[in-house]
């Protein structure tokens, strides 16, 4: 048995999996090396050396990445193993113990749109100007604290101008809110946690005596809150793996530090170090131009990758008279690429910006191509998605005023804008449950409203009442009858509302899904009593929670990834942040050019920030398999202004002899450059060189 776990596995990846010594260990993971084989072989190792399931931790970043990784462990030794994402992990954490620190188990979680309701509704009670205190700045301050675990206090006292001033005075009165709504964020999921250890190590034990053993994916973005929460854990027994990549940290301005990973021999002086540096995925050329343009970096571990794989094309650099000519000559290749027997999902365009994909867009719809964006408009942040999201929770919790708010006259009841005014006035100083419950002592409603009111709070009261009995699948449904929102939509009678619709008819399939998977025994499930090794006194006093509830957790932590499709047949544009976790054989990166990539922003802060650009830009070579393109243009139209752009830095970085360079004449007329070589002509002679001086640009 564990031989077979051994078998197929290169020297380093033998090494790594079966690590018996009993101390930390650090795989220093290279883009395409095997990671994830490694981390459930190595898991599967574990199991088979006779480590229980039940004492081992797995945490990832993507719930697909989760799913993949229990299915794979469970291929491998036919036993489950607790594997899911940081959130998933603290989310059951809470559910368990959040008692504790006085934190009601039945807690809702609120996502970056219920987030901004209240802070809105916290900047107008505070009487702040929105437009010097905007909701979304505000939002995002909050969310940094709470990744480095600042309180509102101690941010308040290390405020350094009005709007951080402002931004404490909101995060104070954002915190109370929640607390009285019995709502986290995504950041509470961790930072509570994180205090729920600290303030009790009779629970930390229970959880360290618990996961004896834990193996950390993709350890580089891991941020403060999320580097604390794993070093209580493992103090105690201190078998850790961490796998991850410096030169893949990209996630800065959204608060991952590279130095956790940096760091991790010095916060485990006893720790070993394994470098996986064979890659599975591209080409030499491909790897050669990685390699050349990461050692560009300082803050990261020396590391080549190399390939047994021989052969490849040289990467196409393409020198566009403008954006529109750049975007003519991607169309053009993936639409040659289509007759050479490649499918759409073949091919991926990366671009450093979200305004970079309109032009894209224009050309394959002129040119007819299927296409899909990753990381527009996420299914679940739809508006009729929202909606039915908002019903389904105001059944499971009855104090989730934001979702009361929203759907209070969706569809229409009468209740206008008017009529909200004197309920908000009524609130203050009590729930909105409370008002519902005693609507005729409200001055101010009229009758009709008053009438309309009553009905749906009725209504809501019985249907939450039923709510055991039934399946989410059937609660839904009779949501959907009883509000009419269905009915509603169908009157239209417009595209707009039949895509509606659909997007409605696919949440069923996600109902459908959670509960396979829960009766399965994946997903978010709680933990049940007899997966607890805890008193009977706490066992009794932790529930399970009911399917609604549970669902309604399963889709709260859900990312763009999760739910895209690479089988589908379309072509796939994203942004490069996205591209993390991915490959694809044929890649173009278009807007190869200064400002836009590496981001103008870069310039202005420290080297980290140049150096984050530049670990970016490996990160989209590194997905491509077999064939990169790589464009930039002279001029081009952006944010309603024409700029001209030097060509990118990174460009002159990656050696001239791994270039197939070509040039446009005029548009959709092309020219190969491989004349020119003759007369001394290098990609040098079109990329502007700089030196280190930052005055130089």
């Amino acid at each position: 048995m564990t031989q077979d776990l051994l078998r197929d596995l290169n020297p380093m990846q033998r090494e790594a999996v079966a690590w018996l010594p009993v101390r930390p260990l650090l795989i220093l993971a290279g883009a395409g090396s095997g990671k994830t084989r490694i981390l459930t072989h190595r898991i599967a190792w574990l199991i088979a050396h006779g480590v229980p399931a039940f004492n081992i931790l797995g945490v990832t970043f993507t719930n697909k990445a989760a799913q993949e990784m229990r299915s794979r462990i469970e291929k491998l030794v036919a036993q489950q193993v607790w594997v899911s994402t940081f959130h998933s992990t603290c989310l059951r954490i809470l559910r368990q113990d959040g008692p504790a620190i006085e934190l009601d188990r039945n807690f809702i979680i609120y996502d970056e749109y219920d987030q901004l309701q209240v802070i809105k509704d916290c900047v107008a009670e505070l009487n702040l100007n929105e437009k010097q205190v905007h909701p979304k700045g505000v939002r995002e301050e909050i969310q940094r604290a709470k990744d480095y675990l600042v309180t509102p206090f101690q941010y308040s006292e290390k405020a350094e101008d009005l709007f951080q001033d402002a931004v404490g005075k909101v995060y104070q009165l954002y915190e109370a809110k929640m607390k009285r709504l019995k709502a986290c964020d995504f950041g509470d999921l961790i930072m509570k946690t994180v205090a729920l250890f600290d303030r009790n190590p009779s629970v930390l034990k229970t959880w360290q005596d618990r996961f004896q053993h834990i193996l950390i994916d993709e350890y580089q973005d891991t941020n403060h809150a999320q580097y604390r929460f794993v070093k209580l854990l493992a103090s105690a027994r201190r078998q850790i793996t961490v796998v991850g990549d410096p030169d893949q940290s990209i996630y800065a301005w959204r608060g991952a530090d590279i130095k956790n990973i940096l760091n991790f021999e010095a916060d485990y002086p006893d720790s070993g170090t394994i470098r996986m540096e064979q890659n599975y995925r591209s080409t030499p050329v491909i790897l050669e131009a990685a390699n050349h343009l990461i050692k560009n970096n300082q803050m990261r571990k020396p590391k080549a990758l190399w390939t047994e794989k021989k052969g490849g094309s040289k990467i196409e650099l393409f020198n566009a008279e403008d954006e529109a000519a750049e975007a003519k000559y991607a169309v053009e290749n993936v639409i040659q690429y289509k007759a050479q027997g490649r499918s759409y999902a073949d091919q991926v365009i990366f671009y450093r910006v979200h305004a970079q994909s309109r032009v894209l867009e224009e050309e394959l719809m002129r040119a007819n191509i299927p296409y899909k964006i990753v990381g527009g408009t996420r299914f679940y942040d739809r508006k009729e998605i929202k909606d039915i999201i908002a019903y389904l929770r105001l059944v499971a919790y009855p104090h989730d005023e934001v979702s009361l708010k929203r759907v209070i006259n969706v569809p229409a009841r009468g209740i206008g804008k008017k009529a909200m005014e004197t309920l908000e006035a009524e609130a203050r100083g009590k729930t909105w449950e409370e008002v519902l419950q005693d609507l005729p002592s409200v001055k101010g409603l009229t009758p009709r409203v008053q009438k309309s009111l009553g009905a749906f709070y009725a209504w809501l009261t019985k249907l939450r009442k039923k709510q055991n009995e039934m399946t989410v699948h059937e609660i839904l449904e009779r949501i959907l009858e009883d509000t009419g929102y269905v009915t509603e939509l169908e009157a239209e009678r417009t595209v707009e509302a039949q895509a509606r619709l659909e997007n409605i008819e696919e949440f069923f399939s996600v109902i459908e899904d959670f509960t396979e998977n829960r009766s399965s025994g994946l997903g978010t499930r709680p933990l049940k009593k007899s997966e607890t090794k805890t008193s009977p006194e706490e066992q009794a006093a932790s529930p399970e929670m009911t399917p609604l509830a549970s669902f309604l957790d399963s889709i709260e932590l859900v990312t763009d990834l999760d739910a895209w499709d690479q089988g589908t047949n379309v072509l796939t544009l994203m942004t490069l942040h996205t591209a993390k976790g991915l490959e694809f054989p044929i890649v173009f990166m278009v807007g190869m050019e200064e400002g836009i990539f590496p981001h103008i922003n870069s310039y202005m802060g420290p080297s980290d920030d140049l150096e984050e650009e530049r670990r970016l830009c490996y990160v989209g070579i590194t997905r491509a398999r077999e064939k990169l393109h790589l464009s930039y243009a002279t001029e081009r139209r952006m944010y309603g202004a024409t700029h001209h752009n030097l060509p990118s830095r990174f460009l002159n970085e990656i050696p001239p002899s791994l270039y197939d360079i070509r040039a446009m004449r005029s548009y959709g007329e092309y020219r190969d450059e491989d004349e020119n070589q003759d007369q001394g002509y290098s990609v040098h002679d079109t990329v502007i060189e700089f030196d280190d001086d930052p005055s130089s640009r």
